[in-house]
């Protein structure tokens, strides 16, 4: 029993071989290349000494997963091990078949869509008495299912068998691994590069074809290597030819089968044969669709795009069933309407060519179902609870390299196929709970309602017929759907609920159950934020750190991932509850986890680095911007490759993005924080034109940052529409939510009153600035994390009085704003003193307009003297704001008496704004002229000192 070998097919019918099925990695076409550190790993794991031992091998598709699980079976058959590829269905026969040998390696392919996974590890528990047996599992992500396995087997009773977990990158090694001959055991590696693996697949396939061997070209991408299924596909239709040249390949290609066979040499001497292999794949398909165009019809299907014979394909494909009554349902599914006698030639006919190779079967069903919307509909009606399965499997591994069709095929057929599901009574709940373990949320806007609904039914079953575990699994999972719903009040007490079955199967075996009940204190933890209850949610996230750390060192790989998440909804925790001095450790230890994670899974837990990283923005919120500039960076980095392949992820990236701009305005790199935020927002417009209600609140964070950084830079007139666009969201939101929105509302009311008085629209600034302070008093009393805005919002009201001589006025908040920023400042100086700067600047003005100079000169010389330090510590952020205080400075000591000593400071101030002037003229040109007249009247005062004031 094994996965079909080099001179196999996976088709359960004899066919004449497609140039595309080459491509299959049982085939072995091109030899085994690279991979010799990937391969050495594995040796050595199955050689160990463990009498039982698990490894998920992670990778997306055409990484290479299965040819080299197929090259370690080959070597390890040699040394005497008995090796099985497990077919799906029979997961539990291989075990039982093995039972006796002593040495087993059983590879299980795709094991995340193994329906009798956790029953085959239930038959080891059951079997394995003696000897060594490894189980080495392929899929392109791990995640929840892989987790859920140490408490759904009885495997882990009583022992600990080793598990590791692994991930194959998309590139080679850049090696090419050459011996004289398995016999001898000798292997001697060569530095080679992609070109070279490109050369060697050209000359197989050539010889394989019985062609001639094009001379290729192919232009390496530094920050991007390809996957060997992508670089072998490129390598086939250079080899094919122009009828493989790329899209739209098939009309030129229309003459012929394609098949293998001779192919005379083109008269003359072409020259090389340009590749790229982001277009391998469908050039090879557009090659066999030209094939199929010639042969189809002779089977009474049509050809081409929008024909029958592709939607039969397509439909069997997807469903999985290529018996001989599954093609006959498929070509009724696809409505293939045949004359009498031609339904056993239509079912021969696509028996032959069903695509071999997962991911260009991928790229053929969402072709034809993004060019035939009726056929999702039936692709996905009637189903079986087996076929739905299927059909769900086929369009979750197709969402994670979701072919460009512009459709979300994927998340189409995701909704489908799962509202199609039974859900009537309790006899379905199994069936159902198959489904919500498996796929997850992130599988797109359609699907995302469907699964929720589907979420909802799976917990009223539950509660009916579920034992403790199902209940505990269908609540944890309810509570995530309520709180991404909105409704994180009802999230709460179902949370409870959960944790508290958990907690009652943890204590009669706490190591198989921990796991679980971690996963349910974490949401919990998500719960009690979203509502409010900060310290609580601190509570639960603490709880699961100490019990990861209890964790025996075989059960870690179980509950690293709520550890790390643990850590990271901490760090967030602390800096909400103002315990700054907390933060940083947390999500550097929460950091090192998810790096090791992504180092087995990186699909699962890259986007999870990211999001760390990206919390290391509280570091510029500490006054720490350069130390939370390379995490930013690094986000950004990360998010972008992430969503070149997967759109789902152009959210997270404008978050990032917008995270790095903040974060270069406070370092005073304006220009840069311009083209980022510019960006961000270009990102959640294209974002809301889709779905505009899901991400409004994201466009108003764009909006608001953007508008921020042109009010201060001086681009006021585009400030105030990027400013007025988001008030405008942020209104509309906080009156639907307003505990969640009304903190944003009061940032955009106070920005745009900034921008105002920017331009002159004094009456219109106070306004919005009186209200920004009413919801902030609000806010303050119910969470201490506001006082820092309630103190920056009283301080600009301040300002906003004296805009409008309203001089009396303006002293009280003004002084209100520096009693609460000193309070702030004694606990957490690095955050609080810039706020406190300016908030003493703006006292020291006020007095002075008070024409107080006395009183000025205090607050004044102590904001020059903060100014002075951040300014030496970020020259670019805090000159400008020191060059103001200076020239007030200047004013105040000429007011009292002290023109000398006004002097030179307001010299300094003439300098430094004649500097930032040179730079950003129509930016500094008026402060500057304004430090020039200050400095004219002190002139003017030394010189003739009784004439002027």
């Amino acid at each position: 029993m094994s996965r079909p070998g080099p001179d196999e097919v996976r088709s359960p019918v004899a066919r004449e071989t497609s140039p595309a099925a080459l491509l299959a990695p049982e085939r072995e076409v091109v030899p085994f290349t690279g991979r010799g550190r990937e391969l050495a790993d594995l040796r050595a794991w199955v050689r160990s000494r463990e009498p039982v031992a698990l490894r998920l091998m992670c990778g997306l598709g055409g990484v290479g997963k299965t040819r080299l699980a197929l090259e370690l079976g080959r070597r390890m058959r040699r040394t005497g091990w008995t090796v099985v590829h497990v077919p799906p269905g029979e997961e539990v026969a291989a075990v039982v078949a093995v039972a006796e040998a002593r040495r087993v390696l059983l590879v299980v392919d795709d094991a995340g869509h193994r329906l009798d996974l956790p029953a085959m590890l239930d038959a080891v528990a059951e079997t394995r008495t003696r000897g060594r047996l490894r189980i080495l599992c392929t899929a392109r992500t791990g995640g929840q299912w892989w987790r859920r396995q140490r408490w759904t087997s009885t495997l882990w009773a009583g022992r600990t068998p080793s598990v590791t977990q692994m991930a194959l990158a998309p590139a080679f090694d850049r090696t090419v691994e050459v011996g004289p001959g398995p016999a001898l055991g000798l292997e001697v590696d060569r530095s080679e590069d992609d070109r070279v693996l490109l050369g060697t697949a050209v000359t197989r396939f050539a010889r394989a074809l019985d062609r001639p061997v094009p001379e290729v070209s192919f232009e390496l991408t530094p920050d991007h290597r390809p996957r060997a299924l992508d670089l072998q596909a490129a390598a086939l239709a250079a080899v094919l030819g122009p009828a493989a040249a790329g899209p739209g390949a098939a009309a030129q290609s229309a003459a012929g089968p394609a098949v293998l066979g001779p192919q005379a040499p083109d008269a003359g001497e072409p020259g090389p044969v340009a590749v790229d292999p982001a277009c391998g794949l469908e050039a090879v398909l557009d090659h066999e669709r030209a094939g199929w165009a010639a042969s189809a019809p002779a089977a009474g299907l049509v050809a081409g795009p929008g024909g029958t014979a592709e939607a039969a394909l397509a439909t069997t494909l997807l469903v999985g069933d290529a018996s001989e009554a599954g093609v006959r349902a498929a070509l009724r599914r696809a409505g293939v309407e045949l004359d009498d006698g031609q339904t056993d030639q239509a079912v021969a006919w696509v028996r032959a060519h069903l695509l071999e190779v997962p991911r260009l079967a991928e790229l053929l069903v969402s072709r034809v179902l993004a060019g035939q919307e009726r056929l999702i509909e039936a692709c996905t009606r009637d189903l079986a609870r087996q076929e739905a399965f299927g059909v769900l499997a086929f369009a979750t591994a197709m969402s994670l390299d979701r072919p460009p069709t512009g459709r979300d095929v994927p998340g189409e057929l995701i909704a489908a196929a799962a509202s199609a599901l039974p859900d009537h009574g309790p006899a379905d709940l199994a069936g159902l709970m198959r489904v919500t373990r498996r796929l997850p949320r992130s599988s797109g806007p359609l699907a995302v309602p469907v699964l929720d609904r589907l979420t909802h039914r799976v917990a009223e079953l539950a509660r009916l017929v579920g034992d403790e575990a199902t209940q505990g699994e269908a609540l944890t999972d309810l509570g995530v759907v309520l709180i991404a719903e909105g409704d994180p009040a009802a999230a709460v007490p179902v949370l409870q609920e959960a944790v508290g079955l958990w907690r009652g199967l943890a204590r009669t075996d706490e190591a198989r159950y921990r796991p679980p009940l971690c996963t349910a204190l974490n949401n919990l933890g998500m719960g009690y934020w979203a509502v409010g209850r900060h310290a609580d949610a601190l509570t639960v996230q603490e709880e699961v750190i100490t019990l990861c750390a209890r964790l025996a060192p075989g059960d870690a790989p179980w509950a690293d991932a709520e550890h790390a998440r643990a850590l990271q909804n901490a760090g967030v925790s602390y800096t909400e509850l103002g315990r700054t001095g907390e933060i940083e450790a947390t999500q550097r230890a929460s950091l090192d986890i998810y790096r090791r994670l992504a180092e087995g899974d990186p699909v699962q837990y890259e986007p999870r680095v990211a999001a760390v990283l990206g919390n290391f923005e509280a570091l510029t919120e500490s006054g720490r911007p350069e130390d939370a500039l390379p995490a930013n960076a690094e986000a950004v980095a990360i998010r972008r490759r992430l969503a070149a392949g997967r759109p789902e992820h152009l959210g997270e990236l404008a978050w990032s993005l917008g995270q790095l701009g903040t974060t270069l305005e406070a370092l005073g790199r304006y220009e840069e924080a311009g083209s980022v935020l510019v960006e961000a927002l270009q990102i959640q417009r294209r974002l809301a034109d889709e779905n505009a209600r899901g991400t409004r609140a994201d466009l108003s964070g764009a909006l608001s940052a953007l508008g921020a950084l042109y009010s201060t830079t001086g681009r006021a007139d585009e400030a105030l529409r990027l400013e007025r666009d988001a008030l405008e969201i942020r209104r509309e939101l906080a009156r639907e939510h307003p505990a969640r929105y009304l903190h944003y509302l009061a940032h955009s009311l106070s920005n745009l009153g900034v921008t105002y008085a920017r331009r002159g629209r004094f009456d219109e600034a106070v306004l919005l600035e009186e209200e920004a302070v009413g919801i902030r008093r609000g806010l303050a009393r119910r969470n201490a994390r506001s006082l820092k805005y309630l103190a920056q919002s009283l301080s600009n009201l301040g300002v906003r009085y004296a805009d409008l001589g309203r001089f009396e006025e303006a002293l009280r908040p003004t002084q209100e704003a520096v009693d609460m920023l000193r309070r702030l400042v004694r606990d957490q100086p690095e955050k609080y003193r810039t706020g406190l700067a300016e908030a003493l600047a703006n006292l020291g003005a006020t007095q002075l307009d008070l024409d107080k100079p006395t009183e000025a000169l205090g607050p004044m010389r102590e904001a020059v003297a903060m100014r002075r330090q951040l300014a030496v510590e970020n020259p670019d952020k805090h000159r400008p704001d020191l060059a103001l205080t200076l020239s007030n400075l200047a004013s105040a000591l000429s007011a009292a008496g002290d023109n000398v000593a006004a002097l030179g400071l307001a010299r300094e101030a003439v300098e430094m704004r004649r500097r930032l002037a040179a730079d950003l003229p129509e930016r500094y040109r008026a402060e500057l002229d304004r430090s020039r007249a200050v400095l004219a009247r002190i002139e003017a005062a030394i010189r003739n000192p009784t004439s002027v004031r």
